[in-house]
């Protein structure tokens, strides 16, 4: 009698610890629906910004990935490697050796005098890159850590002795009757 109730003290703590994983889960779910709504919403902002600055732009002008020198190298590179299972987010700005040469502001490319909508566009994409992009990364992949615990919970759970099982429904129907 008393082993039985250890078992079934030993499943309810396991199904506990299921319970909060997948609360973990949900919460995390949340998080990672929050930032995907917001690097929508920034880059909706990029686009929009970028068409006011060509609508504001002189005659024959455009800005886009077709009207600038093709040396233009990024000024931020996001680099993702994974230790531990845990993602390692490197964000490399000029200078910080990758680069024999500086990169210049992209904007200059453009002229002296870009309209703010460009600045803002580039300031959004600045954004995007280094904080929302790589808080997604992160979540995402502490989503997948606890998608893995939560099988393996399950599966600790259910090879519990099948014997043992039935002895307990055995013992409820002795019991009731």
């Amino acid at each position: 009698m008393a082993a039985q109730q250890e078992e079934q003290q030993q499943q309810e703590q396991q199904q506990e610890h299921i319970d909060r994983l997948l609360q973990r889960y949900l919460d995390l779910l949340d998080q990672y629906t929050k930032l995907r709504a917001q690097l929508s919403t920034l880059l909706a902002r990029v686009y929009r910004d970028l068409a006011r600055a060509n609508f504001s732009a002189e005659r024959g002008m455009r800005y886009g990935e077709s009207h600038y020198d093709g040396r233009m190298r990024a000024t931020r590179l996001l680099s993702l490697n994974e230790d531990a299972g845990q993602p390692v987010i490197v964000i490399a700005r000029p200078g910080d050796g990758e680069q024999p040469t500086p990169c210049k502001d992209p904007l200059r490319w453009f002229g002296m005098s870009v309209p703010t909508a460009l600045r803002t566009a580039q300031s959004q994409s600045v954004e995007a890159v280094e904080r929302i992009i790589p808080a997604l990364v992160s979540v995402q992949a502490e989503m997948l850590a606890v998608e893995i615990e939560v099988r393996r919970a399950r599966k600790r759970r259910d090879r519990a002795p099948v014997s043992s099982k039935d002895d307990v429904q055995q013992a409820e129907t002795v019991e009731a009757g």
